[in-house]
Formats: C-alpha cells, sequence, structure tokens
C-alpha cells in the first residue's frame, strides 16, 4: 500500500481520524495539552510514492499563517491556504505518519493566528 491510503492507515494507526478528500487529506491535529491554540484542521498531499516520499504541502484554514509567507490557494476550497514545508529530515519508513504529524504539530505551533 502507498500513496493516499497509506497515509490514511498510518493517520488512523495514530488513533486520528482522516478525511480524504481526493488526493489530500484533513485530519485534526492539536498541539499539545498545554496549548489553547488546538485543535486545528490541517490538510496533506501524500504522493503517490509515499510513505518513502513525504506530503509537501501544509494546508492550514484561514486564520493561521506561517510565518514570512503568504501561503497559496488551496484545494480545499476558499477557507483554506497551503505552504511549501516538505518535511526536512524524512526517513519514510514504518513511522511515517507519526513523522508527518510531528512536522505538521511543529508548524501549528510557529502559525501566526490573524
Amino acid at each position: 500500500m502507498n500513496g493516499v491510503a497509506a497515509f490514511v492507515a498510518g493517520l488512523r494507526e495514530l488513533g486520528l481520524e482522516p478525511e480524504q478528500r481526493g488526493g489530500l487529506v484533513v485530519v485534526i491535529l492539536d498541539v499539545g495539552p498545554a496549548s489553547a491554540r488546538g485543535p486545528h484542521r490541517v490538510g496533506a498531499d501524500p504522493p503517490n510514492d509515499y510513505p518513502r516520499v513525504p506530503p509537501h504541502w501544509l494546508h492550514l484554514q484561514r486564520g493561521l499563517v506561517l510565518a514570512e509567507d503568504p501561503g497559496r490557494a488551496s484545494e480545499l476550497g476558499d477557507d483554506w491556504w497551503r505552504w511549501s514545508r516538505p518535511h526536512p529530515k524524512w526517513k519514510g519508513n514504518d513511522n511515517a505518519a507519526r513523522q508527518w504529524v510531528a512536522h505538521a504539530r511543529s508548524l501549528l505551533l510557529v502559525a501566526q493566528v490573524v
């Protein structure tokens, strides 16, 4: 199994409830028990060769932005923006979904509320 199906299966193994929207996947992530900023809906674009290659784009709902980059329109709709944020140290092994979730949560921690 690879691509979107593998990504969805990996997120489910972590106890998350991903929602597939075509080639994109949306999942609700919290950034930790001490955070008043979560949970947040986050989208990803797992490529066909996932888990060898990580999702490239991080999709966030309007109201959150990543510093120094206005983002681009997202295929998820008018209430979403996307940012190019590939995983910097991807290993692509059995823990691929866990790696992506940790990466997405680290980006949520530095996202700015607008």
